[in-house]
């Protein structure tokens, strides 16, 4: 007799498990699962076996081999595409000889007494004769019912509880004769239990079932996974003995395990080479594979850590299910029923929720709390906000579902019946995560004032207008595939870190608040929300400054090319449009569709043909402009806003504290002061609306008018500018202020460091220890030295907020106020070297 090991499952349900390995692979208490199948053939003296493989064969032929290693001989038949269980059987015919088959599960675990099966289907002349075993719930298989002698009467496939009259379930093991091969058809799908055993029943043949008293898990779920594994170290299945010495009874170790035997528990298993630190805690029913790193003060409770696992100190894995080569940093936790994939980081501090899965090769931030399984997601985010922006690859990080669960926070935390301001850029993936957020904040109770597509001005404005108490746009990012998200104050400012904090635990939580019935929120679309966006513009625009000007824009294909006509035709402001827009509701992508400086050329070689003050090219999100002066020469952005100062002469200016002090003596000189805010877009938004700062600006070409809004926005930069640099008699062109601050603004110079997330805390406190009693330090962000010169020389030494870096800025002038390029390299490198020593202090 000759068995038949069917071995083709993916295993979909036990994914993460899976994903790496075939099903049969995956390892019972070390051993795969597989493995404990041809140990129980070999026992019972059958030593020819056919593996029937389809999914990751390989896998599958390497391990086994020709089987020797097992004292048997085995052969393999692949299926190029699927054939169903007795289809399987029928492509490996020509490897049985004819002969008797045994066809059993690799995938499912049984110590099944097959000299029993047999005697049985001899004595009953049976040409099949199916293993059959009693189970508590058989609403998950075929159920068999039988006669008095074993005959089979009755299949019921996956019935309900009102068509369960036997709870005896098909187990998969099948003791065939050659004549019932016959009847499997030599091509398409064909299955046992559906197709051919009714067809045997139905034309009398003698089809028996043998009722097994021993050991049988069908291992489907990972809940069954896990279940089989306990079983096994309980002793419920016979033969089936761990791997490695057994120090004592239930315990065993493997080769060159270091772990003290008081450390241990049984019953466990401690495979080969692995390490378990003093301190660390592995309690019973667990499995360690080989190669494991068990550090100081971690705990691992009833769980399976594969092999090549690290797991760090004072980390837990509490009944949970870790895959190969993963890495649980200090401090983290993998809770109750959860699985990890091959592969897996979690970093310091996460934390893996109950009952969630982590498919391989995937990183979960340090401080995480990971909620909801991560498939599609690339990461486990530590903060849903990075830069007072969520944004991530769409369908990837930002999938329609975490949308909806970051709306849902937002919404939560909002009063019901309060409104919201949406607005979208012109591409569709902003439009459906735009739809998911409206739909998930009416089911907050929240009302939705829906612009469709119009640039992230035009909901500002509706918002800081009074029409809602929110806003949020979305867009595409710089890479095509991203889409960012933002959201905005009542005020109009980005929302403050504080909120973005209330939003994540919300989100973290998934305690969103419900509505039911005339609760619901309300979807509006209101209709003269652009035209309103635009007479505010024009009450904030001197007419008569502008009169007769000429600018040249590119709008980049960005949804503010919507209103630009409108604009300019209202202002009175002659325009020439090199690239417009023309319908909201067509795919674009929404980025640029030539290269910045390509747009840059094309718009220098238009202004001096046209007579223009100047050029400029609005960024598709239409917050940033770069500018070209009056001879069609690029403006760098540091310059420009050394510009803007000069001629508009603000009184009040907030720049972010990473920016040179060249910009401060400017300011003096029109009569007006610098405030210094953190560093980011959002905080110097912020700073400069509290502050009502007549300009701010982060020298990227992001330019701030709070008396207008809150947030920088093209058409107000374009007024602005116009204002300052058009053709009236009294104003100075472009290229002639430029041209006073050459080609770069100040002598910052910058260094980036890496710095893991747990190292950072440690910098700050060494920073602050050592310059905290110094008056000349400022802890507004980061740590920032005045070295000399009135200030005009100094350090900064700054976290990055949303990765793991430290970044090192430092400007030194010279006597005479020149840039000192030698002495500002010194001061960079002393103080990045102090860092990077804190950083290596761990």
């Amino acid at each position: 007799m000759k068995a038949v090991i069917m071995a083709g499952g993916q295993g979909t349900r036990l994914r993460p498990l899976t994903s790496n390995q075939p099903k049969p692979m995956i390892p019972i208490v070390g051993v795969p699962c597989m493995e404990h199948i041809v140990t129980l053939l070999k026992r019972h003296g059958i030593n020819e076996i056919v593996s029937t493989l389809q999914f990751m064969p390989d896998e599958i032929r390497d391990y086994f081999g020709d089987g020797s290693d097992w004292g048997v001989s085995m052969s393999y038949s692949v299926e190029d595409v699927p054939a169903g269980t007795a289809g399987s059987v029928k492509l490996a015919e020509e490897l049985l000889s004819g002969e008797r088959v045994l066809v059993i599960s690799g995938d499912a675990l049984t110590d099944c007494d097959l000299g029993a099966v047999l005697d049985f289907h001899e004595k009953r002349g049976a040409e099949a004769t199916m293993v059959l075993k009693s189970v508590e719930n058989p609403l998950e298989f075929g159920v068999v019912i039988t006669e008095g002698d074993g005959r089979i009467s009755r299949f019921l496939e996956k019935p309900t509880w009102g068509q369960v009259f036997s709870d005896t379930v098909n187990t998969g093991i099948y003791l065939l004769e050659p004549s019932v091969l016959g009847e499997i058809p030599a091509e398409g799908e064909y299955d046992f239990s559906k197709e051919l055993f009714p067809k045997l029943l139905e034309a009398g043949r003698p089809l028996y079932g043998y009722v097994t008293e021993e050991y049988w898990e069908d291992i489907g779920t990972l809940e069954q996974y896990m279940k089989a594994q306990r079983d096994v170290l309980d002793g419920k299945m016979r033969g089936a003995r761990p791997p490695g010495t057994r120090l004592r009874e239930n315990v065993y170790v493997g080769d060159r395990a270091q772990v003290a035997d008081e450390q241990l528990e049984g019953p466990v298993v401690i495979g080969e080479n692995v390490r378990v630190d003093a301190g660390a805690r592995v309690s019973p029913y667990s499995i360690i594979g080989d190669n494991v790193v068990v550090a100081a003060g971690a705990t691992v409770e009833r769980s399976v850590v594969a092999e090549g696992t690290y797991v760090g100190e004072g980390a837990e894995v509490l009944d949970a299910l870790v895959g190969r080569n993963s890495y649980i940093q200090e401090r983290a936790r993998v809770l109750e029923r959860s699985a990890l994939g091959d592969d897996v980081i979690v970093g310091e501090g996460a934390t893996i929720a109950p009952d969630v899965k982590v498919f391989p090769h995937k990183s979960v931030e340090s401080g995480a709390n990971v909620t909801q399984s991560l498939i599609y997601e690339t990461m486990g985010l530590r903060t849903v906000f990075k830069g007072g922006i969520v944004q991530g690859k769409f369908n990837v990080d930002l999938t329609p579902e975490f949308v909806i669960r970051l709306a849902s926070s937002f919404g939560t935390k909002l009063d019901p019946g309060e409104i919201v301001t949406l607005g979208r850029d012109s591409t569709r993936s902003a439009q459906v995560a735009k739809r998911a957020m409206s739909s998930a904040l009416n089911a907050t109770g929240v009302n939705v004032r829906d612009l469709r597509a119009a640039h992230a001005g035009v909901v500002r404005h509706d918002v800081l207008a009074g029409k809602s108490s929110a806003g949020a746009h979305v867009r595409t990012g710089e890479d095509p595939d991203d889409v960012e998200i933002l959201f905005f104050s009542s005020d109009a400012t980005p929302m403050s870190e504080a909120d973005q904090r209330s939003v994540e635990k919300v989100f973290v939580r998934e305690e969103y608040r419900r509505a039911h019935g005339p609760d619901v929120g309300e979807l509006i679309y209101p209709g003269r929300a652009v035209e309103q966006y635009v007479e505010r513009l024009e009450r904030a625009h001197d007419r008569e400054a502008t009169r007769g000007d000429t600018v040249v824009v590119d709008f980049s294909g960005g949804v503010a090319g919507l209103v630009a006509s409108r604009v300019f035709a209202r202002l009175g402001i002659g325009a020439v449009v090199v690239e417009g827009f023309t319908n909201a509701n067509s795919y674009t992508t929404g980025t640029r569709n030539t290269s910045l400086t390509e747009a840059l050329d094309r718009v220098g070689r238009i202004v001096p043909t046209v007579g223009a003050s100047f050029g400029a090219v609005v960024g598709p999100t239409g917050e940033d402009v770069q500018f070209v002066d009056d001879e069609g020469s690029f403006v760098p952005p540091d310059v420009m806003l050394a510009c803007l100062i000069s001629r508009l002469r603000p009184g009040k200016v907030v720049l972010p504290i990473d920016l040179s002090h060249g910009y401060d003596e400017i300011s003096r000189e029109g009569g007006g002061t610098v405030v210094r805010s953190r560093a980011g877009l959002g905080n110097v938004a912020i700073k400069a609306a509290k502050d009502e700062a007549d300009l701010a600006g982060l020298a990227d070409g992001r330019f701030v008018f709070p008396a207008f809004l809150p947030a920088p926005d093209c058409f107000i930069t374009l007024v602005r500018a116009l204002e300052a640099f058009g053709g009236g008699p009294e104003r100075e062109a472009l290229s002639s202020v430029s041209g006073r601050f050459g080609e770069r603004f100040g002598g910052v110079m910058r260094r980036r460091l890496e710095c893991p997330w747990a190292a950072k805390g440690r910098v700050m406190r060494g920073l602050a220890e050592r310059f905290g009693g110094d008056p000349d330090a400022i802890l507004t962000d980061g740590v920032k030295l005045n070295l000399e010169n009135g200030g005009s020389s100094w350090v900064l030494m700054l976290p990055d907020p949303d990765n793991p870096l430290f970044y090192v800025y430092a400007e030194s002038n010279s006597n005479g106020g020149g840039k000192d390029v030698r002495e500002t390299e010194r001061v960079l490198d002393e103080y990045a070297n102090l860092v990077e020593g804190l950083i290596g202090e761990g």
